[in-house]
């Protein structure tokens, strides 16, 4: 019930993610890295504050893995780079958020600072097990990479997403408080369900 009541709103946050890594991923940007990141870690947190049920932050990051395989084509996929620098990169921060989501904003999910402790640590779960993956399972990075990854990268994102999310979390909050005409529900799943074709048909265009 829960799935089938919140479907439409998981696959939304999922291709907002999934188009972020499609448009900005496709950018030669300056720690790139550090800003898709933030940006997936601070839709997780804000999509967990509104659900805040296990495994749905997990859900929407398979979604969102889906959304970058249609954009860019099955055949992009087949090769072992590709593999690891896109789909898997994106499917440790779910897990990694994942795992902080359980430890912390489920049991208080109206703390705010339980957001900052679950970005903070998914971000350093996340880079630490990406750089060691690269660094000695495939040996396509050198320590002093590694280090970098880590400890810039790495810090940086979970500074930029404690920030981005504590400031959408409070955001949120200050919305609710405002009286805004209840739309139909109809209307609702009609509005999302074309902002989400969009997005998907957008992705694959810009891929």
């Amino acid at each position: 019930m829960f799935l089938k009541r919140n479907l439409l709103l998981i696959v939304f946050v999922s291709s907002l993610i999934g188009f972020s890594e499609t448009w900005i991923g496709s950018m030669d940007l300056p720690f790139r890295s550090v800003v898709l990141s933030s940006i997936t870690l601070t839709l997780l947190a804000l999509a967990r504050s509104y659900l805040p049920k296990t495994g749905t932050s997990l859900l929407i990051v398979i979604v969102a893995i889906l959304f970058k395989v249609n954009s860019y084509g099955i055949q992009s996929y087949c090769t072992a780079s590709a593999i690891l620098c896109g789909p898997t990169a994106l499917l440790l921060l779910g897990m990694g958020f994942e795992i902080f989501a359980f430890l912390f904003i489920d049991k208080n999910p109206f703390k705010s600072l339980n957001y900052v402790l679950c970005c903070i640590g998914a971000a350093l779960f996340v880079f630490i097990t990406f750089g060691l993956m690269n660094t000695f399972i495939l040996k396509s990075w050198d320590t002093s990479r590694l280090q970098e990854y880590i400890l810039l990268k790495g810090s940086l994102t979970a500074i930029a997403s404690s920030i981005l999310s504590l400031g959408g979390w409070y955001l949120l909050k200050y919305i609710k408080t405002l009286s805004f005409p209840r739309l139909h529900p109809y209307f609702m799943n009609v509005l999302l369900g074309s902002v989400v074709l969009s997005l998907w048909i957008c992705g694959y265009y810009i891929a």
